[in-house]
Parts: structure tokens; sequence; C-alpha cells
């Protein structure tokens, strides 16, 4: 066992070295490069408790997917030294940890010990105020390479690091938490910023509807009168006459059936989204009244129909902005829409060959920031890219399932 003056000395030294950084990873890495003159190690980790019952790993010397991972905050209940964590035992020290059973239970993640090849292990609590708040592990790549007189060095060096480490996890979890009140904030007031410009862009649409109905629904049924009138006026009507007026009559009904169905998607309540996107893509044919050509790639075999009717809705209506933009402003003749997906999300992806989008577009076109907030209001994600030199937009959006 190092002598009292000299772990004295060595706790003065750490001390120092921790006092000021305000980096937890960094003060660990202080403080395993002091405690390595009393205790010679190849790993050293503290664990920190957090009431949800789970826990987070920090780790010096190595890393391990105690702490590497997608999420580093892991279950108590699984860890392999939960029985000082809990108070169980006031401390463990294994000759081999591969070994040890208190470390190997079922369903233990003990795995981190055999990737890292750590055999000796030295594990004690961290308290603050009585109350246990984590703990430190010290681990060797040597069998039986720690004595028991170690120790109480290794609780001395928890308890003087205790308070500074526990200060600075719950100093990062208020900023953690001012951040993400922030971004909620900032997320709400863009939503709702979005949902104004929604409504602005739907009061639009109202008003285009309402013109079109007066400039060329009701103009061609007035135009329709006359020309009856005046063959009333004329003693008849002859066949050619008929044909003509028949043919205008379709046209104006196909035209209300398209405002319709603009209004209230029948088609897609019927018989789902792919078939809502055909009849879409017919009736622009026949609006345009120009060589289009469109396809309609659905490879998840329907999996936008299990969707909720108001998220189903908001993905066509994503669908049909998008086909429009192409139409009206990119002059494209062809468009593709493609839908894939698996158990993690779905991705709907619209391509067309017209003149393409710049970045001045994307960000303030109303089609485009309609496309955007109805994406927001689902969780959805939206990308917008020029394909290639020859023109063409391509637009995909993610919704997470």
């Amino acid at each position: 066992m190092p002598k009292s003056e000299d772990a004295l000395s060595c706790f003065l030294s750490i001390a120092r070295a921790i006092a000021g950084p305000t980096d937890l990873e960094l003060v660990l890495e202080n403080f395993a490069d002091g405690l390595r003159t009393l205790i010679p190690h190849d790993h050293l980790d503290i664990v920190l408790l957090h009431p949800s019952g789970t826990q987070i790993c920090y780790e010096a010397r190595m890393h391990t997917t105690w702490s590497h991972s997608h999420n580093p905050r892991k279950p108590t209940e699984t860890s392999p030294i939960r029985a000082v964590l809990r108070g169980e035992l006031p401390f463990i020290l294994t000759e081999d940890a591969w070994k040890d059973e208190r470390l190997n239970f079922k369903g233990a993640d003990s795995k981190p010990l055999f990737d890292a090849d750590l055999h000796s292990r030295i594990i004690v609590p961290l308290r603050v105020q009585g109350e246990i708040i984590g703990s430190l592990a010290i681990s060797s790549h040597k069998v039986n390479y720690y004595e028991t007189d170690l120790v109480v060095i290794a609780q001395g060096a928890a308890d003087l690091v205790a308070a500074y480490l526990f200060a600075l996890e719950r100093g990062k979890e208020a900023r953690d938490a001012a951040v993400a009140e922030s971004e909620a904030r900032g997320r709400e007031n863009a939503l709702r910023l979005g949902a104004l410009r929604l409504t602005e862009g739907m009061e639009r649409e109202r008003q285009r509807l309402g013109m079109d109905l007066h400039d060329q629904t009701l103009a061609d049924l007035a135009r329709i009168i006359r020309r009856m009138s005046r063959a009333r006026d004329g003693g008849g009507l002859n066949v050619d006459e008929l044909g003509t007026i028949e043919s205008d009559l379709e046209f104006c009904l196909n035209d209300l059936r398209g405002i319709v169905e603009d209004m209230k998607p029948a088609v897609l309540q019927m018989f789902g989204f792919a078939e809502a996107v055909e009849a879409h893509m017919q009736r622009c044919i026949t609006h345009y009244r120009r060589d289009i050509s469109f396809e309609v790639n659905d490879k998840t075999r329907g999996l936008v129909d299990l969707l909720p009717d108001t998220i189903r809705t908001a993905v066509y209506r994503i669908v049909q902005e998008a086909v429009n933009n192409a139409l009206n402003h990119g002059d494209a003749t062809k468009i593709l829409v493609e839908v894939s997906g698996d158990g993690s999300g779905l991705t709907v992806q619209v391509d067309d060959n017209g003149s393409g989008i710049d970045e001045g577009a994307a960000q303030s076109t109303s089609g485009i920031s309609n496309i955007r907030t109805r994406a927001e209001l689902i969780s959805a994600k939206v990308e917008l890219a020029r394909l290639g030199s020859e023109g063409g937009t391509r637009v995909v959006f993610f919704l997470p399932l």
C-alpha cells in the first residue's frame, strides 16, 4: 500500500488538476492521470446515476460501448456493477472480472469487459451527502493485479472527486435542458409561423378556386348558354353545334370534378395513395393540355395507406404540391413519384425534368413553403435538390414511423 504522505500528495495533485475545467471528460482524464501514480490502471470509468433508473458512463484511457454508443444512457438494472450502485455491496474487488459471477449475471451489460480485455477491477461508490450518486471503477488487463489495501485508496479518490463530478453533471444537465427548451420554443414558433403561412396559402388557394370558377368554368357555361340562345333564335342546332356544346360541357364538368377533388380527395379515401396520385396526374394532363408522362412507383406495397388518415392526407398534399410546382413553375413534361421505406420510416421522392429550382426559390416560393410546413406538422424532413446541369428538381421527404 502506498505511504499515507504519498497518497496525500497525490490527492492534492489531483485536486489541483481537476479544479477549474468544466468539461467532465477532461476532468476525468486529469483525475485518471493523477490517480495512476497510486493505482496503475489500463482503464478507468465513472458511472453517474439518474433518477429515472438509468446511468451514464464516462471513460478514460480506453473507450467502450459503455460510453461510446448511440444511446450512452443505459438502465442500471443491466449494469454489471449494480450491486455497488444500489448499496448492496460496499465495493467490488475482483481478481478476474471475466469469471466473477457478480459482474456476469444474466442480462448484464458486461460485453465491454471482454472487448477491452479488462480483468482485475476495483469498484467503489461515489457519494454526495451520504447518498450514492455513482461509482468509480479502476481496471487492469492483468489478472489478480490489485490488493485489498488499494480499495481504501480508491475510495478516498472517489470521495475527493464525487462532489465535483456531481456538480459538473448537474450543470451539464441544466445546460442541455436549457438548450432543449430553447430549441423546442424555436420549433414551436416555426410551426406557428408555418401554420400561419399555410393558412394564408389555403386562403389564396380558395381565392384561386373562386377565380377559376369565375374566369373559366362560369365563363365557359355562359358561352354555352349564349350559343344555345342564338341557336334557339335561329331555329335550332345542327349536329356540329351540338357536338361542340357537348364537348364544352364535358370540359366544364371535368374542371368542376378537379376542383372538388382538390378540396376533398375522394380517390385517396376510396382507392388509396397511389391511385390518388395517379388520378391527380391525369387531371393535370387534361388541365394543361400538353404531353405529360408520369409514373407512380410504390415499393412499399401500400405502406402509406396504413398511416392515420390525417397523416396520409398530409403526405398526399405534399406530393400534390410538388407535382403542381413542377408543372406550374418548372414546365415539366415527365414526373416520377417513388415511395420506399421500412420499419423505421417512409421516404417519398418526387422527380421532374423541369427547369429546376435555385436556392433562392427553395427558400421563398410559397409552394415550397407549404411543403415544408406540411412536413413539419407531421414531423417529417424535407430536402430539395436540383437534378444535374440539365435541370429538373427532386423533392424528398422522410417520415419517421
